[in-house]
């Protein structure tokens, strides 16, 4: 049954993959703009309509669009995603050196949101409708609503200006990631420690921890084995679905800070309109995207046992009242 549902997933993952790839193609086709001004220089170079017409050639820029994207797709499925209009390199050597970087912010603000998130949320839960719990929700009423751009912005005026205390743009060291992690965590958190409070204060009025109350289970007791388990999977299911806006969220957080990940990248190739780039970079964001929704949902079978075979659970119902308990 698992093997089923990976093979299912892994069905879904090569199909949203085939979509994507085929929506970037179009909205590259349609983008205003010729790669041909950019490559050579016609703005500010003499260049013959012969030499115009055989760099055309040589991209295959002068073939019909149905025959360009047939190609492109032929090289996409044997990893072939072309060569840089800009350095001339193989597009998949150019993402392979820019995706760390963006794969570790992403990954960082990850471990930030559940080392930070989960505690507080629990401690909120637990203190329910008390000073503290107020205090908690405020905090995060306010952080939520922050853009990460905007708090960049401050963060680097504070710190690395004003304090001179951490770098404000590159990566020379392990400092660079510091500023740029809290910018795209601090909001995240603060959503994810509302949604792990509603879940908990939920499960505290439940039968079940009433009837483990009146079994002489411990609060700890209750805490661990009745209500972290059931309200961890909501915050799983979130956080697959919310990894796509965090990977989107890095786009602006890379160039703000100067930072040379993917996001960084693909900026700067949709200005030189360096399509094979721009259509690669996409992919592999998406392709990152899915695998996590996928790592997500394989996660959860393990987890919550029920879910191999699509038996209903009180969670999913829970789910649905998310949105209305923040």
């Amino acid at each position: 049954m698992i093997l089923k549902n990976i093979l299912s997933r892994i069905g879904q993952m090569i199909i949203v993959l085939f979509v994507l790839s085929t929506i970037t193609f179009i909205l590259m086709k349609l983008t205003p703009g010729d790669p041909i001004d950019k490559i050579l220089h016609l703005d500010v170079a003499n260049v013959s309509s012969d030499q115009i017409e055989a760099t055309k050639a040589k991209l295959g820029l002068d073939q019909p669009v149905i025959i360009q994207y047939v190609q492109w797709l032929g090289q996409i499925i044997q990893l072939n995603f072309g060569t840089s209009y800009q350095t001339g390199e193989p597009v998949i050597k150019e993402l392979i050196y820019y995706t760390p970087p963006t794969l570790f912010i992403a990954v960082m603000t990850i471990v930030v949101v559940f080392v930070v998130a989960i505690p507080l949320g629990m401690i909120a839960a637990k203190y329910y409708h008390t000073w503290l719990d107020s205090l908690i929700r405020s905090v995060t009423s306010f952080t939520v609503s922050i853009p990460s751009f905007f708090l960049g912005t401050i963060l680097i005026y504070v710190f690395a200006q004003k304090w001179n205390l951490l770098p404000s743009s590159g990566l020379d060291t392990m400092a660079g990631y510091i500023l740029p992690v809290i910018a795209l965590s601090v909001g995240m958190s603060a959503y994810y420690v509302r949604l792990m409070r509603s879940n908990l204060v939920e499960l505290y009025q439940s039968k079940e921890v009433e009837a483990a109350r009146l079994r002489g289970m411990s609060e700890r007791y209750i805490l661990w084995q009745d209500l972290f388990k059931p309200a961890i999977i909501p915050i799983i299911t979130v956080l697959g679905m919310s990894v796509g806006s965090l990977i989107g969220g890095t786009v602006v957080i890379e160039n703000l800070f100067g930072i040379p990940g993917i996001g960084h990248f693909l900026v700067d190739s949709i200005q030189a309109r360096d399509y094979p780039v721009v259509q690669g970079a996409v992919i592999m964001i998406g392709f990152f995207v899915v695998l996590a929704n996928t790592m997500s949902d394989l996660l959860l079978l393990w987890i919550d046992p029920k879910r191999r075979y699509n038996k209903p659970t009180d969670i999913e119902r829970m789910k649905r009242q998310d949105g209305e308990s923040l």
